[in-house]
């Protein structure tokens, strides 16, 4: 998720509970108010009317204020002794022709010697209607100010984190394997002027660890190889001596193996290293189904030597982009270990479609755990010519591409599934 959706998300809720909350309150302080005033209207008629029937002699049993108000006077035996009260009820209306609410105020007095209950009852619909109106206005304002404040929010975090993305684009397109020099944007935020220089210190010092750490890899592997080239040489010169005895042309016959074996293994360890240090960066389009049919033909001779029967669904031809040497490595390793790992007389499947490759081969069953298979140095078996890392470079590959890479285990099959 970007970070300014992330911010507008927290920013936007926030904004939400405040309007919610401040539009109810509102709501309930506006109606409160507007009952207020009403209520004040209504004891300020009562007042007005106790001194209106104190000063006039002429009395009306129904009496109308306003429009829609309307006075009711009861004439009681004796004091009916009534507190003052206001209440809502339902009255009908002549204007309206229908039942409306009213509010009415009750209250009881004594005037010229007899003894009165008075009702005064006015219309609650304009009330009413001016507490909806009000509210609208106040939602609308609301929803004005929620909008706008988002679209600012928006606006002002694009323009102040835009150097933030700035530097985030030139770090995305960095490569340690071909440096080149970073120029950040200039800012007057002083945290993203920090992080700049930060990231730049950085970055040279990964630039520097990457390429000392490339020479000793070399150096190491050169260093390592000379001399074992050295005594695979003697060996052989050994070997040729006519002197030596059985016994101790096979134990130079064993030297002979392993140290070619270990210089098998520097080789391979010096490629993992290569691959982890994204030194393979030269891609070029390979149609993958005439490229798997070249490689079969290269192990044809092992194919033949273990009498297995090879199919082959390529119904696809793929072009992906892949670097030749990392290419080869690939499926030649994925081949050989099926090969390698099948049984006499054994069978070898090969599916490619747009988006899949699958090797299936026949074998014994697997003696490590699956998910230790493609790790360095595991090996299935105790093969004399296996380093235990064909595989890891098969998966070191897949990772530098960003393949996914499965295994599974069928009965007698062991399918390795490559997902481009």
């Amino acid at each position: 998720m970007k970070l300014l959706i992330l911010s507008n998300r927290y920013y936007f809720i926030a904004l939400l509970i405040v309007s919610i909350i401040g539009g109810v309150s509102s709501y309930f302080l506006i109606g409160s108010i507007i009952n207020r005033e009403f209520n004040k209207k209504l004891y300020a008629e009562k007042n007005q009317l106790i001194y209106e029937l104190h000063e006039f002699d002429e009395l009306l049993n129904t009496l109308y204020l306003n429009i829609g108000d309307r006075i009711t006077l009861q004439k009681v035996d004796q004091d009916p002794k009534i507190h003052t009260n206001i209440k809502d009820t339902l009255l009908f209306d002549f204007y309206e022709n229908k039942e409306s609410n009213f509010r009415k105020i009750t209250f009881s007095e004594q005037v010229k010697g007899d003894f009165y209950k008075i009702t005064i009852s006015k219309p609650l619909l304009s009330s009413e209607d001016m507490i909806q109106v009000v509210t609208k206005i106040v939602a609308i304002i609301t929803l004005l100010f929620f909008v706008t404040m988002l679209l600012l929010n928006n606006i002002i975090s694009k323009k102040v984190w835009k150097p933030f993305y700035n530097t985030l684009t030139r770090i995305n397109f960095f490569n340690v394997v071909d440096p080149k020099p970073l120029t950040f944007s200039k800012t007057k935020v002083r945290e993203f002027r920090e992080l700049n220089s930060t990231i730049e210190v950085m970055i040279n010092q990964v630039v520097k660890d990457y390429k000392n750490l490339k020479k000793s890899t070399e150096n190491t592997s050169h260093e390592i190889q000379t001399p074992l080239a050295i005594i695979k040489n003697k060996i052989e010169i050994l070997m040729q001596d006519d002197q030596l005895s059985e016994y101790h042309l096979n134990i130079l016959n064993q030297v002979h193996d392993f140290v070619r074996r270990l210089s098998k293994l520097n080789q391979n360890l010096s490629l993992l290293s290569k691959i982890d240090n994204n030194q393979f960066i030269e891609a070029i389009p390979i149609p993958i189904g005439e490229y798997l049919k070249k490689r079969v033909e290269d192990v044809e001779e092992l194919i033949l030597m273990k009498n297995i029967s090879v199919i082959l669904n390529l119904n696809e031809n793929p072009i992906i982009k892949l670097d030749e040497t990392l290419a080869y490595l690939l499926f030649n390793n994925l081949l050989n270990n099926a090969i390698k790992h099948n049984i006499n007389g054994g069978k070898l499947i090969l599916t490619l479609s747009n988006t899949h490759f699958s090797i299936k081969n026949t074998g014994k069953p697997l003696k490590i755990f699956p998910e230790e298979l493609f790790k360095r140095f595991k090996k299935q078996g105790n093969l004399p010519n296996s380093t235990g890392l064909g595989l890891s470079i098969v998966y070191s590959i897949t990772s530098y591409y960003n393949f996914s890479i499965t295994y599974n285990n069928e009965d007698v099959w062991h399918v390795i599934e490559l997902k481009f």
